[in-house]
């Protein structure tokens, strides 16, 4: 399987440096999944782009506290955040976590264990988070690392790699995060379920100021400036 490369937008490609008092490594070609199911994620020079979960600074200091976004990428004020979900051929087995309402057998489990005296003592959770509330929850635990970092010794190297990343904290960014949630169209009406979870992300995000996009794999977001392509295993 693979996604045709579409480039929505020509940056150039000697301007236009994030800030920072140490720039974060040189871009190159993201992969995002598991062997035989990755997404290739391609950014123009000059742009910044970073795995976040997998970044030295979360992955030694912080990863025990807090999730992560798994992309983050800039270009002076302007940031992109995106989470991905490949859910292609699996689509079944993750419906339960695009409702925000528990699955029936929750409520089962829940009553029986009140019934036995148990609900002091332990809570039942789903075993799959919403994606809205997951999305946020990673979100707000990268910014969380990333004003960690930004106050972290300046001796720090894994800090100061995230700083150009870190200005997003300075309030004149334009932010916006991505919900990129992989699913076969003829499973499910892709364009309504997008819909009704980018409604949602957005009440979930609105204290943030942030535009909001979910996209399928074939499809871009004004502006964007990644390509995307499917590996084949």
């Amino acid at each position: 399987w693979i996604t045709s490369l579409r480039l929505t937008r020509s940056w150039p490609s000697t301007t236009g440096n994030c800030k920072g008092r140490r720039m974060a490594e040189p871009t190159h070609p993201i992969y995002e999944g598991a062997a035989g199911r990755q997404l290739r994620f391609d950014f123009p020079e000059p742009w910044q782009a970073l795995k976040f979960d997998e970044s030295a600074w979360y992955r030694n200091t912080i990863k025990t506290r807090v999730k992560a976004m798994d992309l983050v990428a800039c270009l002076d004020a302007t940031h992109w955040w995106i989470e991905v979900k490949d859910c292609k051929g699996f689509e079944a087995d993750n419906l339960p976590r695009l409702s925000p309402s528990d699955p029936a057998e929750v409520a089962v489990v829940r009553t029986w264990a009140k019934s036995q005296g148990h609900d002091r003592a332990v809570s039942i959770q789903r075993a799959k988070q919403f994606v809205v509330d997951e999305v946020a929850e990673k979100l707000e635990g990268t910014l969380v690392s990333l004003m960690a970092a930004a106050r972290a010794d300046a001796q720090n190297a894994d800090a100061q790699a995230l700083l150009p990343f870190a200005h997003l904290l300075e309030g004149a960014a334009q932010w916006s995060v991505v919900l990129l949630l992989t699913w076969n169209p003829a499973a499910r009406d892709f364009g309504r379920l997008a819909m009704r979870l980018r409604d949602k992300l957005r009440q979930r995000l609105a204290a943030y100021n942030v535009q909001c996009f979910v996209l399928n794999e074939s499809e871009s977001a004004p502006h964007q400036p990644w390509t995307l392509t499917r590996v084949e295993p």
